[in-house]
């Protein structure tokens, strides 16, 4: 058919004179230009009415935009001008080196448009395995990645092997040669291709983990995973883009536990002054046995107390030969029972009051317990109201938070006691 039509032209030509003479072989390459650029406009209208109707709602719609934004259909569409013009090649050209390039040339077009093809099949499938989980993005993607270059990888090895006229196998092994001087020159982008896919096959970063990241500014959750980065976007609404291999190279924080769990730590202490420490007397036992929260404790701790002194009393009794309860122990007592009172606290984790090494800033008393919502504006909700009540309730046991004092309050002390030597 194509032969039929260019003999006509060619006939048309020199009957007619409609152009200037030129050569046969200028006529067949207008028409084979002509031909191609027809089919992959005509390719072009059936694409955009595929285009309209895929896009009209329906129970698959989200189906249906994976497939427009993979660009999939385009892309198979384009081999149909590749046929076209491959089969126009063969039949009307005559052998020589305009047909031996025509050919190399489509033939070129024809690998990196399946290449094309192949990474827009592995993108639909990534997206639909990411809307069947509810998700826009997963640690998968980085795998995707490698498979969709190792694509364009074997694209590049059959062009290579066509023009070369050898084959393929062969050129791969000759590739092989190459590999220690491409390690060498591409040894960072080989690292962090190496651990983008060790992130993502175990699981260590997911999207929107929040990590942190030891010797960076990477304090947030993950918005983006790539081959070789990961993009955090931190509190303060910046993004860092932190190396992958950095993430395998050095250890880092990853919080995705603690959401899972479903608790969130609150560890934090109260510095007592020694000073204020002290054995409880009569008047502060009848204060506290009012507490509600620690009548049973009470109750408890004085009967074991007056048994042991029944037992170990002696006729010169004094207060080292004795039990007795202490200001600091019963607010020991009086913090966790708090803190297990509250209804914002994970009763189901740890929950400890204990007593830290002392130092010369005072006694800490640690509180350590998990807070049952994980978000951030509740657990330093929860933590600022358990301390708040804390130390506003420590007067009450007779102790004292430790404070060092200010210039202000020397000065004042200072003046109080030269009025005290004067007078």
């Amino acid at each position: 058919m194509f032969r039929t039509l260019l003999d006509a032209l060619y006939a048309f030509r020199n009957e007619m004179n409609a152009w200037p003479l030129l050569p046969r072989t200028c006529v067949q390459l207008l028409l084979l230009l002509g031909v191609t650029v027809a089919s992959y406009f005509l390719c072009r209208m059936i694409f955009t009415q595929l285009k309209l109707r895929l896009l009209r709602k329906g129970r698959h719609a989200p189906i249906r935009l994976i497939f427009l934004n993979a660009r999939l259909i385009p892309r198979i569409l384009l081999l149909i001008p590749l046929f076209v013009s491959g089969i126009f090649v063969w039949t009307i050209l005559n052998e020589g080196a305009t047909r031996t390039i025509l050919i190399t040339v489509n033939r070129i077009f024809f690998y990196f448009v399946c290449a094309h093809i192949f990474a827009a099949m592995l993108s639909i499938t990534y997206r639909l395995m990411n809307l069947s989980r509810g998700v826009d993005e997963s640690p998968q993607k980085g795998i995707f990645q490698v498979l969709s270059v190792l694509g364009y990888i074997f694209a590049t090895v059959a062009i290579v092997a066509y023009i070369s006229g050898h084959d393929p196998t062969y050129i791969i092994s000759g590739m092989t040669a190459l590999s220690a001087v491409l390690m060498l020159v591409f040894k960072d982008s080989i690292l962090g291709l190496t651990a983008g896919i060790t992130l993502a096959s175990n699981g260590m970063i997911r999207m929107g983990d929040w990590i942190e990241v030891p010797g960076t500014d990477a304090d947030g959750n993950v918005i983006d995973m790539t081959l070789t980065s990961v993009r955090v976007m931190n509190w303060d609404n910046t993004v860092t883009t932190v190396p992958a291999y950095n993430l395998i190279a050095s250890p880092f924080k990853n919080w995705r536990n603690m959401f899972e769990k479903g608790g969130r730590r609150i560890k934090r202490s109260i510095w007592i002054d020694v000073d204020s420490v002290a054995f409880a007397t009569d008047e502060m036992l009848e204060r506290w046995k009012k507490i509600n929260i620690l009548r049973g404790y009470l109750a408890e701790k004085m009967k074991e107390i007056q048994a042991y002194n029944e037992t170990h009393s002696s006729p010169l009794d004094t207060i080292a030969n004795t039990r007795k309860l202490t200001n600091i122990g019963t607010f020991r007592a009086y913090c966790l029972a708090y803190i297990k009172s509250l209804q914002g606290i994970n009763k189901r984790m740890t929950i400890i009051v204990r007593q830290m090494q002392p130092t010369d800033c005072g006694l800490p008393l640690e509180i350590y317990c998990f807070t049952a919502d994980t978000s951030w504006e509740t657990y330093e909700r929860v933590q600022s109201d358990i301390f708040d009540h804390l130390l506003a309730i420590m007067p009450e046991f007779g102790l004292r938070y430790f404070q060092v004092a200010s210039a202000a309050a020397m000065r004042s002390s200072t003046l109080s006691l030269r009025k005290e030597i004067l007078q």
